[in-house]
């Protein structure tokens, strides 16, 4: 079973993790997810929605994490309603995988962007406009 937690950072921020392991002074974590909250101004008044990013994923590829518990103010076990919530964004995330190109892609790409400068160089040539 998943044990999923609402965390507290020091530094502000909220990450709701899948918690793997927890010893006296770390905490290990699957999947964390940054929470910010987003305030919307409608004719009713105020209303705030909750989105869920990625964490550390978009700068690494790893999925877990160690957090020092000197650096955590809290942690509690979350709803069942935000646990869903939890699992059908990852679930979405999961599907967001998008294919790397290959050596040969970016080669043509490359090639096509060398040609798109030359290009621009040589109508400048032709039209004889002179830059200051």
């Amino acid at each position: 079973m998943s044990d999923y937690q609402v965390i507290k950072l020091s530094n502000g921020e909220n990450l709701i993790c899948d918690v793997i392991s927890d010893s006296d002074t770390t905490l290990n974590v699957k999947s964390p997810l940054k929470m910010e909250t987003l305030s919307k101004f409608t004719k009713s008044g105020v209303v705030e929605s909750l989105s869920l990013v990625r964490w550390m994923q978009p700068y690494c590829d790893n999925e877990q994490f160690t957090l020092s518990k000197s650096n955590i103010i809290l942690n509690s076990p979350v709803s069942i309603g935000l646990g869903k919530y939890y699992e059908f964004i990852l679930k979405k995330m999961d599907g967001l995988d998008i294919p790397q190109p290959t050596e040969d892609e970016l080669k043509a790409i490359e090639e096509e962007e060398k040609k798109n400068q030359k290009d621009q160089m040589l109508e400048y040539i032709k039209d004889d406009v002179t830059i200051h």
